[in-house]
C-alpha cells in the first residue's frame, strides 16, 4: 500500500506543477509581479507601470543575452496583478540586417527547444505548448525600425482573444 501511495504521487506530482500554466523562464501564468521577480531572480525587477493595450508591464530584465543579441524582458500583468503575457524585444531597434539575422538565430534556438513550429513564414512563427502559445516575429519599416520579438501567452488568452473568429 505504501508504495501504491509513493508511486501515485510520484506520477501525479508534474501534473500538479504545470496546473497554474508554465510561462517563460521560471514563472507560472497568474503570478503576480514579486512572485515573477522571485522566481525569475538575479536581473528581474519592478517598473512603473507602462500600458500595453489592456495590460501592464510592471517587471523587467534588462539586457538578457540571447543567441549573439541582447533582448528586454518585460512580464506584462492585468488589471488584477496577474501574469497574462511576456515580450522579449531585441535592444537593436533600426538595423534590418540584425533584425533578420536575430529572426534566423532566434527561430533555430526555439525550434531547437520547442520542435517544429506550428506556423512560419519569413516574418513570423508561432509554437503551440501545452500551456502557452510562443509567437517569434520581425517588424521592419525601412528607414524607420527593424525588431524582433518573441511573445509568451497562455493558451486561455488566445483561446478568448480568437472566440469570435
Amino acid at each position: 500500500m505504501k508504495k501504491l501511495l509513493m508511486a501515485f504521487v510520484v506520477l501525479t506530482l508534474p501534473l500538479l506543477s504545470f496546473a497554474k500554466g508554465i510561462g517563460y523562464g521560471n514563472t507560472k501564468w497568474d503570478m503576480n509581479p514579486s512572485e515573477v521577480v522571485a522566481a525569475q531572480g538575479n536581473g528581474a525587477h519592478l517598473i512603473s507601470p507602462e500600458k500595453y493595450k489592456d495590460n501592464f508591464g510592471k517587471v523587467r530584465i534588462d539586457n538578457v543575452s540571447i543567441g549573439s543579441g541582447l533582448y528586454t524582458v518585460t512580464f506584462l500583468f492585468n488589471s488584477a496583478d496577474r501574469l497574462v503575457q511576456t515580450n522579449v524585444a531585441s535592444n537593436e531597434k533600426k538595423n534590418e540586417g540584425i533584425a533578420a539575422s536575430q529572426f534566423s538565430i532566434l527561430s533555430q534556438l526555439l525550434t531547437q527547444k520547442y520542435g517544429k513550429p506550428e506556423f512560419s513564414d519569413s516574418d513570423k512563427a508561432t509554437w503551440k505548448l501545452p500551456d502557452t502559445t510562443v509567437e517569434l516575429s520581425k517588424m521592419v519599416i525601412s528607414g524607420i525600425m527593424a525588431q524582433t520579438f518573441v511573445r509568451y501567452i497562455p493558451n486561455s488568452r488566445v483561446a478568448s482573444d480568437t472566440s469570435n473568429l
